[in-house]
């Protein structure tokens, strides 16, 4: 079963797609070498013979027919190029001197078959000969051959020479396949198996990384991190429904108190009534919770980018402090700003006045009669820095990073109005817009400092 899903792998098929590719290739380079090796020992082969012809002629020329006849018969025992084939034939087709029988005479290039007579001959006692004839002025004909069967051995060479190679290429690329999608098939298992652990519960299960930075590794890497935001989503999830069953049991709580005593005391109708505003009063928080709830899983859902405009944030800044200033002036705070001009970004303006307004309104509840709230706005060397700070009380260290959670408030906070969900917004219209968020310690008072890029 294992070898079968080998073999259906991409990685083994792929494989056997370049080792095709590879044979064909070698097949073209086979037939190219072929005709051309060919080509160059026919070439060779006939150069020789016509040289060796054109040499007896001359002999012949200068010294006459027993000098020729001496030099052939000579030829005949001395061979370096293998055996060669001599006839000397006069006018009249009688053969002087060789080992090949009586012809009509040619010119030039001949292959012919010769009729082999001894018991060195193969057993089929035919001989491929290629050879070159040449006829003197007087008639005598000369004809110098050479066994072609060394050029048909060659051949034979060649292809077989090729066939080795191409068959031990194949063989290589098999089992090449097979080892390279066996290691496939063992990570996509690998996969495989860690996906079941996590939809069997186990959300911690993560791929191993083989550290080779080649394609399946830097996908596990990306899959890794979805599995990690995902956790990470599941987890806030977790801790959104606990924090909602905490703490939405008190003004629930309050609510049915209201209600109780409405039933159990309440004799008249101003005492209903009164109950009932206060019933009301509970309820509308109530409302107000989940609505921050929905805002904020609709913020952090992304679905307002497709919105997003070019936002003058210097503007909306300036209008925030100049709409926030009667309010700090009547809890007796003191709101001054300081905003640079001409900074832009690109976002949903609705949002951006919630968070600046959230940050406005969190810094007057906390901090006591008489404290500074400032709002700015300034131009860093990498794009802008918007911030609202106080001097107030501060945020302790080691609670800064708590404080953009849902519901949590800080223990002196706990008496003052609010749900815990107003950093919590400005957090994810903070992610929303892709402006940084940090929170910094002003000895005295707090500024949540907002960095974003032009």
């Amino acid at each position: 079963m294992r070898l079968t899903r080998i073999l259906r792998s991409a990685a083994f098929k792929l494989t056997l797609v370049y080792a095709g590719l590879f044979v064909v290739s070698a097949g073209v380079l086979l037939a190219t070498v072929f005709v051309i090796a060919t080509a160059a020992l026919q070439n060779d082969m006939r150069a020789v013979l016509r040289s060796e012809a054109f040499q007896l002629g001359d002999i012949y020329s200068r010294y006459g027919l027993l000098a020729l006849a001496e030099q052939v018969t000579r030829r005949m025992s001395f061979r370096t190029r293998g055996p060669i084939y001599y006839l000397v034939q006069a006018r009249t087709q009688q053969v002087v001197v060789g080992n090949l029988p009586g012809m009509p005479p040619v010119e030039g290039v001949v292959d012919f078959v010769r009729e082999r007579d001894n018991n060195n001959e193969p057993d089929d006692g035919r001989a491929k000969l290629t050879g070159y004839g040449l006829t003197l002025p007087d008639g005598t004909f000369i004809l110098v051959a050479q066994d072609a069967n060394r050029l048909i051995d060659m051949q034979h060479a060649i292809v077989r020479a090729f066939i080795w190679a191409g068959g031990l290429t194949l063989l290589l690329a098999i089992a090449t396949g097979v080892l390279v999608g066996g290691r496939f098939v063992r990570r996509i298992d690998m996969i495989g198996r860690t996906s079941r652990a996590i939809m069997e519960g186990d959300l911690s299960a993560r791929i191993p990384v083989r550290g080779t930075s080649d394609e399946i590794d830097q996908l596990v890497l990306g899959l890794n991190a979805m599995l990690d935001r995902i956790q990470q989503l599941l987890d806030g999830l977790r801790q959104v429904s606990s924090d909602i069953a905490h703490d939405l049991r008190t003004p629930l709580g309050r609510l049915r108190q209201r209600l109780e005593d409405a039933r159990e005391h309440a004799t008249t109708t101003a005492e209903y009534q009164a109950a009932t505003e206060g019933a009301l009063g509970e309820a509308d928080s109530l409302l107000e919770i989940f609505s921050a709830l929905l805002r904020i899983a609709q913020i952090e859902a992304g679905a307002q980018k497709s919105g997003f405009t070019s936002i003058d944030l210097s503007a909306l800044m300036r209008s925030i402090a100049e709409a926030y200033g009667p309010s700090a002036e009547d809890s007796q705070h003191k709101l001054v700003f300081d905003i640079a001009d001409g900074v832009s970004i690109t976002g949903d303006r609705q949002l951006l006045a919630q968070l600046f307004s959230n940050l406005v309104e969190n810094a007057l509840t906390h901090t006591t009669a008489g404290s500074t709230v400032r709002m700015a706005l300034r131009i860093a060397p990498t794009g802008f820095e918007a911030e609202v700070a106080d001097d107030g009380p501060g945020i302790p260290e080691a609670e800064r990073d708590k404080v953009l959670d849902r519901f949590y408030r800080l223990d002196r906070s706990r008496t003052t109005k609010g749900s815990g969900l107003g950093l919590a917004l400005v957090k994810a219209i903070a992610s929303l817009h892709g402006l940084s968020l940090r929170l910094e310690d002003r000895k005295p008072g707090l500024a949540v400092v907002l960095g974003g890029h032009r």
